[in-house]
């Protein structure tokens, strides 16, 4: 039961959103893309990733060297990165393994003149290799370790994104990195792979959703893979020099491959927490990534893999516990213009609840959970998300300690939604602006 004194508590931090405004040190909108994109953070497109700068601060703030940081959304990685850069070991959870495997390759450093001879190593097997067989065959040869799933036939999607003398080439390169031995060396060849896998693809250059564009100019794979592991050796190198430089190089960055609601990290071991929860159906990450998904067998079925993500449309047969009024408030309005909705809406602040719960869980007694989140309307039914989380830490023993308004001058986000269905959506496509300002919750457990 929720005692008396938390709910006036929880009252009065609402009441705190009507009164702040927009702290301009917050915007860094004096970042260009280089400066954002700096070290391993350019390494892999990733949608919906917060600027490095802003994880440093709140590090260096609200922690101090030594002390364990976690990130229980890591996406590519922003906060372990930062983390290990300023001394502080990190741990960072993700149930989307592609998520996993670009966090682990940007927090892995390399030594420069050992990865570029494994580099170049690469690029003379794909060579030989090449001089082998036809270039362009008319049937590309799949690898003999790629089953035939049960239920959806992967290698027939992937040649729905793929021409066939791509693909034939995307194979032998593929082939060739997985001949390599050195695990932190690998994970770097796949990640390097896995970003130019959209690029070589019929998925249209301009959509963030799986569109394809059957007019594309599709790049020769093999160009566009030593370019990627040129920009990606020029940071790795960079990363390295400058941990080696702060005596940094050993610290811990330890990404999962796990969910937020059952995280692997011990009772009480977290100072700080770190994070960007998944908006309310607005990106539905098992589709954004499929291409590297199907690639490296993470799913079979994309229609299974899709209800494991927190914020999907796919919540059939999932129960909801938000134990929070004010969600139960915007459920209910939402039901009276479109029950799916109201039902996923529902499902996904049950499931941040649960979420929550472990961080409550992991962190210390004084830890401080800081939540990067916005707000945003689903058939013009505002979806207070950060207000709703507030409340619901609050009833389980988290307190308000400070509350940012912070203006996204940059983000990378779509500009704009439609309002429907609270999908990101191209420009002409969309009737509403997406997010222009965003919150940081600095809640500390008691």
């Amino acid at each position: 039961m929720i005692q008396i004194g938390t709910v006036v508590n929880a009252r009065k931090s609402l009441l705190r959103f009507e009164q702040v405004t927009p702290d301009p040190s917050w915007a860094f909108d004096y970042l260009k893309p280089s400066q954002t994109g700096y070290l391993t953070h350019s390494y892999h497109r990733y949608p919906a990733k917060f600027i490095p700068q802003l994880a440093q601060r709140l590090i260096t703030t609200l922690s101090e060297p030594g002390e364990w940081v976690l990130d229980p959304f890591m996406g590519s990685g922003t906060t372990l990165v930062e983390a290990k850069l300023l001394g502080r070991p990190s741990v960072g959870v993700d149930i989307n393994p592609v998520a996993y495997l670009v966090s682990r390759a940007k927090v892995t450093p390399i030594p420069p003149g050992y990865l570029r001879e494994k580099v170049h190593r690469l690029l003379d097997a794909i060579r030989t290799g090449e001089e082998q067989l036809s270039l362009f065959s008319e049937e590309p040869q799949m690898p003999e370790y790629y089953p035939e799933p049960a239920e959806e036939n992967v290698q027939d999607r992937i040649r729905y994104w793929f021409a066939e003398p791509v693909l034939t080439r995307l194979w032998h390169i593929h082939q060739a990195i997985e001949q390599e031995q050195d695990e932190a060396v690998l994970y770097f060849f796949r990640c390097a792979f896995s970003n130019i896998l959209k690029p070589c693809s019929y998925w249209h250059n301009r959509s963030v959703k799986p569109t394809r564009d059957l007019n594309k100019q599709i790049p020769d794979p093999l160009v566009l893979l030593q370019m990627q592991l040129r920009k990606m050796m020029k940071g790795n190198e960079q990363y390295f020099n400058r941990l080696q430089v702060h005596h940094v190089l050993d610290i811990p960055a330890i990404p999962y491959c796990a969910d937020a609601r059952a995280l692997p990290v011990e009772d009480g071991s977290i100072s700080l927490i770190v994070t960007s929860p998944p908006y309310v159906t607005s990106y539905e990450y098992a589709d954004l990534h499929q291409l590297t998904v199907l690639w490296y067998r993470y799913a079979q079925d994309l229609r299974e893999f899709r209800p494991q993500f927190i914020g999907t449309a796919a919540v059939n047969g999932k129960e909801a516990d938000a134990q929070s009024d004010l969600a139960d408030q915007i459920v209910q309005q939402l039901a009276q213009r479109n029950r799916k909705k109201a039902a996923e809406v529902a499902i996904y602040f049950g499931e941040m609840r649960q979420c929550f719960t472990e961080m409550y869980r992991v962190l210390r007694e004084g830890g401080r959970a800081c939540i990067v989140i916005g707000n945003t309307a689903i058939g013009k039914v505002p979806i207070l998300n950060a207000q709703v989380f507030v409340e619901q830490m609050e009833g389980m023993g988290f307190v308000l300690e400070d509350l940012i308004l912070r203006e996204i001058p940059s983000k990378i986000l779509p500009t704009t939604r439609d309002s429907k269905t609270g999908k990101f959506a191209r420009v002409d496509d969309a009737d509403a602006h997406a997010y222009p300002h965003e919150y940081i919750l600095i809640l500390r457990k008691i």
